[in-house]
């Protein structure tokens, strides 16, 4: 991650007492995670990436999943061990690089909502390596991504976006795509350009 979205990243936990006040907060679980939870005989293992203020973390251990949830920020750590204790919910939660974290088992269900578009271009193939490493036989792969318009929708400050097709291409070679959809959001600051267009993926390991 750029120096500068690490300062953005550290002002925005500092000013956020609750997940609710986190911009990007959603309590709503992406369709696509939905349709792969039910696509599934039975609840296993979960890895929620950049767990953030761990509402779908909580989600997750709700449905009967035991959840592991990683995110670099500690701001974000704290919250999400908070939130698990006052639930009265049992997530492992862990402060950590995802580009180097390593765990002792595979995951059933791996769920990724802003992680990834977080990282710089050169770091995208070690996220996919370490990816297949936590991702078990016939598991399931949940992407949220922003996704690039066009030539001009780049932007120096906030997620890096991907057009969906190379996002698709680019895990594709490992994984069969199940689902795919977008959404346009508006309500972004002008900074980092107002508006843009998020993409969900959803993508099944084979079995081996």
């Amino acid at each position: 991650m750029k120096a500068q979205d690490q300062k953005v990243f550290k002002r925005i936990y500092s000013a956020s007492e609750t997940c609710e006040e986190l911009p990007w907060h959603d309590e709503n679980p992406p369709e696509q995670l939905l349709h792969a939870l039910a696509a599934r005989d039975k609840p296993g293992r979960a890895l929620d990436v950049g767990c953030g203020g761990g509402t779908f973390s909580l989600y997750l251990a709700r449905q009967g999943y035991d959840v592991t949830a990683v995110d670099f920020m500690p701001e974000a750590v704290a919250m999400t061990r908070q939130r698990a204790t006052e639930a009265g919910v049992n997530i492992e939660v862990l402060q950590a690089d995802v580009t180097d974290w390593s765990s002792e088992q595979p995951f059933d269900i791996v769920l990724d909502v802003g992680c990834l578009h977080s990282l710089p271009d050169s770091m995208r193939a070690g996220y996919r390596a370490s990816l297949l490493k936590w991702l078990a036989s016939g598991g399931d792969f949940v992407l949220t991504h922003f996704s690039r318009r066009g030539w001009w929708d780049g932007w120096p400050i906030g997620p890096n976006r991907v057009a969906a097709k190379k996002i698709t291409g680019f895990f594709g070679v490992d994984l069969e795509l199940k689902e795919q959809d977008s959404r346009l959001v508006t309500s972004f600051p002008w900074f980092m350009g107002s508006s843009a267009l998020i993409g969900s993926y959803w993508f099944r390991r084979g079995m081996f």
